[in-house]
This record gives structure tokens, sequence and C-alpha cells, in this order.
């Protein structure tokens, strides 16, 4: 069965028009403010898509475009105005950043009230201690908004995630263990990472390696997440590619319980949390003049 993101997705967003509306009657509307640093196509893509699904919504946002040589104390002061600026209540840092920034200092520039990502050392702190957590990073909080969705039990569930990063692999392997799953995590130096995923109940890619989970590495009804959009040749579309994720969809597909398709899965999930993030720190901003 496919765990179907743009439907979930599309469903989330139907309920934040109607929230945005209410806020809106209250003269409070939410407003995105981007970061976009140096001319990576893809993450102009991704921004694009972030802005188009703001101005679906009614939610005002604000892209920064700078340039690949600049300083990173110009970046912090942007953000920081932002951080002061009231129409702003959620400020994202489109990554990857230029080698010569530390993404870190970026991130932590944040308003910990306007870190729509989660990205930043205090939110990452209260995810970890499962404490007053009311931001997480988006794809993370996709993944298990979908898995809650299709009523997939994660407790009790043997999971292994490939893939570490701070972005994805790590957020979210802490929010399994707070749901009672055990996860076993596989990076780089793993050592046969093939062992630790075909008796794996749930397998979660996120390692950016085209169509690498194959069929034998999963066993009979698991359930697959897979995170990964990678551009593959292909000479019979006419864009000249293809987006594949990081499992062989086509050839693991039929023995799996559960799979997300790429294009499809978890892009738009993330998305849409966004979304519901950058509305939910606009109530809270303003709660008290509702």
């Amino acid at each position: 069965m496919i765990l179907d993101g743009k439907i979930l997705s599309d469903t989330i967003k139907d309920n934040l028009k109607e929230e945005i509306n209410t806020l809106l009657k209250k003269d409070i509307r939410p407003g995105l403010g981007v970061i976009l640093v140096g001319e990576n196509i893809e993450s102009k893509t991704y921004v694009n898509m972030k802005k188009k699904a703001c101005n679906e919504l009614g939610i005002y946002s604000k892209v920064y475009e700078l340039p690949d040589n600049i300083s990173e104390d110009i970046i912090i002061q942007k953000i920081k105005d932002l951080n002061e600026d009231n129409t702003i209540h959620g400020i994202l840092v489109q990554l990857p950043l230029p080698y010569h920034i530390n993404k870190q200092n970026v991130l932590d520039s944040i308003k910990h009230e306007k870190d729509v990502d989660g990205l930043g050392i205090l939110n990452t702190g209260k995810l970890m201690i499962n404490n007053n957590v009311n931001i997480m990073p988006c794809t993370p909080r996709g993944c298990i908004e979908l898995l809650d969705h299709y009523k997939i039990p994660l407790k009790s569930k043997e999971i292994t995630i490939i893939g570490t990063s701070n972005l994805v692999g790590l957020p979210l392997s802490i929010m399994l263990l707070h749901r009672g799953a055990t996860v076993t995590l596989c990076n780089i130096h793993t050592n046969d990472v093939r062992k630790k995923t075909k008796d794996a109940d749930i397998v979660i890619a996120c390692c950016g390696v085209p169509e690498m989970v194959k069929s034998d590495w999963v066993k009979e009804e698991s359930i697959i997440i897979d995170i990964g959009i990678n551009k593959i040749e292909d000479k019979k579309s006419k864009k000249g590619y293809r987006l594949v994720g990081d499992v062989d969809y086509n050839n693991v597909k039929d023995k799996v319980e559960y799979i997300t398709p790429v294009p499809g899965g978890i892009g738009p999930m993330t998305i849409a949390i966004l979304m519901k993030q950058t509305v939910e720190i606009c109530r809270l901003i303003n709660i008290s003049k509702m």
C-alpha cells in the first residue's frame, strides 16, 4: 500500500486555510521569512515551492536572496532583523550554506520562538529531552504524521534509519525513540547496512544514494519510508532525468506492506508541515490577541 503524502499534505493545507482565515479576521497574518544564500538550483526550487505554498494559503512570505560570497555576519544581521520583524513569525535558512559559513552559528541566531525548522540548539535540546516541544524539524515531523495518519504503530517496532544528518536522520531517531521504538542508525561508516535493514519492521532511507535499498534489503511486509530525492539520467524523459528515492521502488514495492513514493511521499509533507508550524508559531506569538 502506498503511503500517499500528497493526499495528506493537501488535507493539512485545507485545514490550515480555515485557521488562517480565522486569524485574518483578527488582523493577524502568519508570516514566513526565508534566507537563501547562493545560486544552488535545487535550493532555489525548494524555496519557490515554499513561497508558492505560502501564496496559496494566504501566508505572508519574504525571501532574501543573498550572494555566495556574503559574510556570515551579514546573514546573522539579516536574521536579527527578522527576529524583530512583527510580520514574520517563522524564519527559515535554506540549506546547504556555502562552506565558508558556519551553519550552526547562523541557525542559532534565529530566535527559538521563530525557529520554524527546529534546527537551533534550544529547540534541538527540547526535542532531545522531550520537554516543552512545540517546534520540530519539518521532514521528521512529516514522517511521523504520515505514519500516524495511516495508523501505523511505532511502539516496540524495530526501525532502521539509513542516514544520520542533523536535518533528518538524527532528529527523526529521537522522535521515534520517544514513541517507544527501538532505533538503529546507519551512516557512511556502518559495516553491512543491509544486515541492519533486512530484519527491521520499518526502514527509513535518507542517505542520498539513488535506489540503494533493494528487495533483498528488506523483509516481507515491512514498511518503507523513502526520504531521498535524487536525479538520475533518463533519456526518455523530456527533462533528461527523473526523480528517484534512496529505495528502488519498483524492486521493493511488491514485497512490503507500506511504502512512500518519490515524488509524492515525504516531499509534500515537508512543505505542509512548514506551513503548519508557521501558523502554529503565529498563533502562539499572538495568543494574547485571540
